[in-house]
């Protein structure tokens, strides 16, 4: 996340657009059409909360950081003066007109991000979309030590066990690591087969792959 959000040039108007949205969309954890539905209005500096408006148009008021406030204020400047608050947060310009922001334009830019930061950092996957920002975020706080409920209400999860493969995910970073150190030794760990939570029920890896 380090490397992508280094990339784009700051000197330039789209560059600052550019860093600004995946900024955002890293620190809120929102939905892609969440990002792209936003308006001017939904973003308030002076407390530091980005209003999400989620499936069924169900709204959640998301923290981010002063630094991800600074960005935006540096982006309205540029973007949005004399703006009124209803129009689109990201736009691009139709018939002289704002329209917001399409999904091709942001995999456009993420895919160019991408190249270019993978110069640097082979490991960068060679197809990067806005759901792994979403999961990057979602998984850096639990790490952090947010407890799964809580990180539910963050990522607006209408089911809190869809939350829960986070939790997983961890487990599995463990045992991996456990079995590596184990044959470091000439030692093969005997651990027990865990069946993962969403086998066999399709609503739950459903809702994972749409991303809610």
């Amino acid at each position: 996340m380090k490397s992508l959000l280094a990339v784009p040039d700051t000197k330039t108007r789209l560059g600052v657009r550019d860093q600004f949205f995946m900024a955002l969309m890293y620190d809120s954890a929102a939905r892609d059409c969440e990002m792209l539905g936003l308006k001017l209005e939904d973003f308030h500096e002076d407390n530091n909360t980005v209003y999400l408006w989620g499936k069924g148009a169900k709204p959640r008021l998301v923290p981010v950081s002063g630094e991800t406030t600074a960005l935006f204020v540096n982006y309205r400047r540029k973007f949005h003066q004399g703006s009124a608050l209803q129009e689109p947060l990201f736009y691009t310009i139709h018939k002289r007109e704002k329209t917001p922001m399409s999904d091709d334009n942001v995999a456009r830019f993420l895919k160019k991000y991408a190249d270019l930061a993978r110069m640097e950092k082979p490991d960068i996957p060679e197809r990067i979309h806005p759901h792994m920002f979403r999961k990057s975020r979602a998984m850096h706080l639990y790490r952090a030590g947010m407890p799964l409920a809580l990180l539910a209400e963050f990522l607006g999860h209408e089911d809190p066990e869809t939350t829960r493969i986070y939790a997983y995910a961890d487990t599995e970073m463990k045992r991996k690591a456990i079995e590596k150190a184990s044959q470091n030794v000439g030692e093969v760990a005997s651990l027990p087969t865990e069946k993962a939570f969403w086998e066999g029920d399709d609503d739950i890896i459903g809702r994972l792959c749409r991303g809610y």
